[in-house]
């Protein structure tokens, strides 16, 4: 509810209040657009158009309800539309074609990130980036994606199992 004090104050008029609504909600925004994109430029592209579309029916909002969810619902369906889009497109392993993209050596930055989105079903990223990345409290993530908390915990503890296991087997 405290997102609504901000979205009210939106409606009304008040820009400035735009940037604590993206302040409270970039970052579970972003990670909705990466489990379902797979992608962190897309992500990013999604959270532009995502906040756009929040400015553009901003009086759509029915004052009460769970702002977060709303916008997060926004970002997924701007994610997968960019998805259905680029299904045609035949995509370029940057590791195996380094010179492609002008670069002589492999990045190592976001390893862990990279094998959690090659290992992990959409939401069971999501949620993992949801509790590590945002701090979202289990319950608050529930909320937002319409999910009862035991279902929550249970993908969250099975994404962590998935990523020891895969570590383990690289022998980290």
């Amino acid at each position: 509810m405290a997102l609504d004090k901000y979205i009210k104050k939106l409606i009304n008029g008040d820009a400035s209040a735009f940037d604590e609504i993206y302040n409270q909600t970039r970052k579970s925004v972003y990670y909705a657009a990466l489990a379902v994109l797979r992608d962190k430029a897309l992500a990013e592209d999604v959270m532009q158009t995502t906040y756009m579309r929040v400015l553009k029916s901003i009086q759509s909002y029915t004052l009460g309800t769970n702002a977060s969810a709303w916008i997060i619902k926004i970002a997924k369906n701007e994610a997968l539309n960019i998805k259905k889009l680029r299904m045609r497109e035949q995509p370029v392993n940057e590791y195996e074609n380094l010179t492609l993209f002008g670069v002589s050596e492999q990045d190592t930055y976001g390893e862990l990130t990279d094998l959690a989105k090659r290992l992990l079903a959409d939401d069971e990223f999501l949620i993992l980036m949801l509790v590590n990345a945002c701090g979202y409290k289990r319950k608050e993530i529930g909320q937002m994606l319409d999910m009862p908390i035991p279902t929550v915990t249970w993908k969250y503890q099975n994404a962590l199992l998935k990523l020891r296991n895969a570590l383990e087997k690289e022998g980290y």
